[in-house]
């Protein structure tokens, strides 16, 4: 089959058509965005947040929904355009948006472990967890981080009050200690979960 064979498909789309039938198959099972509105809305709204300007009260966002909504996809598209970038010049790596899922039971030192891995960092072991989060800041100051994500939030629905109560001090500590906003992505348990620190809750926009 030729090119010209090929002309009631969209040009890009031509070489594809050529490949094996197992070279196909691949191509197709390929995740691919594919724009609608609302979600449009969605990172309108994530890079309003990554461009204010840092300040004591960062204000933050919510996005809940159904589970298979689509709603880690869109965090994971907004995160492949913020991508981490190395500057020659001044020999610095900069990594603009940290996104980390959240442990499967609250844990302040998981929490932490997750955010120094996401940020390319390799942890000794036995680390205490105020070395844990001194590490952490330094580490997102150094990479001039300007948004935190944070995925499957309604994990934290897993501990006892006083776990919720810790690990959600500690993201709202982070959050104030950097000045910057946070994303967190769940169910419609997540708005419950958040609860658990009104101060934190408050400053999010669901």
């Amino acid at each position: 089959m030729s090119h010209e064979q090929l002309s009631h498909l969209r040009a890009p789309y031509r070489a594809y058509a050529l490949l094996s039938a197992s070279e196909r198959i691949q191509w197709i099972r390929q995740d691919r965005w594919i724009h609608y509105s609302r979600a449009e809305q969605v990172l309108r709204g994530f890079s309003d947040l990554l461009s204010y300007p840092a300040r004591d009260r960062m204000p933050c966002l919510l996005l809940f929904g159904a589970t298979g909504m689509g709603k880690t996809r869109i965090a994971q598209k907004f995160l492949r355009e913020h991508h981490s970038s190395f500057d020659d010049v001044t020999g610095r790596t900069r990594l603009p948006v940290v996104a980390v899922q959240m442990p499967p039971a609250p844990s302040e030192r998981d929490f932490y472990e997750e955010l120094l891995v996401s940020m390319g960092c390799v942890l000794p072991a036995h680390q205490g967890v105020t070395t844990l989060r001194q590490r952490t800041r330094v580490t997102a100051r150094q990479l001039e981080v300007r948004m935190l994500v944070i995925d499957e939030i309604h994990s934290i629905l897993a501990g006892t009050f006083r776990e919720q109560r810790i690990v959600l001090n500690a993201i709202r500590f982070l959050a104030n200690d950097l000045r910057i906003p946070l994303v967190c992505v769940g169910t419609h348990e997540a708005k419950q979960a958040l609860m658990t620190d009104q101060q934190l809750a408050d400053r999010f926009e669901a």
